[in-house]
């Protein structure tokens, strides 16, 4: 028969055992509760700030033109996402192309040359919006236009990678600035006005990915 001190240890000892860890069960209560508008908002921004130490790139040569003005570029274009900003469910997003190149017209040499395309985009993004995101693969159309017989080195065929959004109506304010003009030194306002879509250069479709999955997330949250 055992004594009551020996009882009374193994009764200590049997609670000890089944009360559970307070710490870790406050962690597996954190881990269930829905991510916070800010929680959501600090991802975003994070994942846009990772995306903009990456870039993306292509390097080019084109040939065109009729004889006696042959026109030949070899260059290199690098696209990249400068800035993010969030106010509520409202997004402000810049981006840049830069087209660096040097060549020749006819007998005329062209010393090294970078064009720069700056775009910034406003717009309330919503579930909607957010569902209809996704990634595609195209040429910068205006830096490498149709006719310009431009061949790019890799697999690429040309293409960089984009993030596209798509609205249902032209909600979206873009601002376009350039110092791709001729007879002007400088940097120029080239479009101010409403789209209903945008392109945003991502570094690969897993990076683009990525930055979807947190948009939704954005979308969903930031009006709670």
């Amino acid at each position: 028969m055992c004594s009551d001190g020996y009882t009374n240890f193994l009764l200590v000892c049997m609670i000890v055992v089944v009360m559970p860890y307070p710490r870790a069960a406050a962690q597996s209560v954190a881990d269930t509760l829905p991510l916070t508008a800010a929680t959501a908002r600090n991802d975003l921004i994070r994942s846009f700030q990772a995306e903009n130490k990456r870039g993306t790139s292509i390097f080019y040569t084109q040939t065109y033109g009729p004889r006696g003005r042959r026109v030949v570029y070899r260059g290199s274009i690098f696209g990249m996402i400068r800035d993010v900003q969030a106010d509520g469910c409202k997004l402000k997003i810049e981006s840049e192309l830069v087209d660096r190149y040097s060549g020749s017209i006819g007998r005329k040499l062209i010393s090294q040359t970078q064009n720069k395309y700056i775009m910034s985009v406003e717009f309330r993004l919503t579930p909607m919006m957010a569902a209809n995101l996704k990634i595609v693969a195209a040429r910068p159309v205006r830096q490498l236009a149709e006719g310009t017989n431009a061949v790019c080195s890799g697999d690429r065929q040309c293409s960089l990678t984009w993030l596209k959004l798509v609205a249902d109506a032209p909600v979206i304010q873009e601002t376009e600035i350039t110092n791709d003009l001729p007879d002007y030194d400088g940097d120029v306002e080239d479009f101010d006005g409403s789209v209903d879509q945008f392109l945003l250069p991502v570094s690969s479709a897993d990076a683009g990915d990525g930055l979807i999955a947190k948009m939704r997330v954005f979308a969903h949250s930031c009006g709670q």
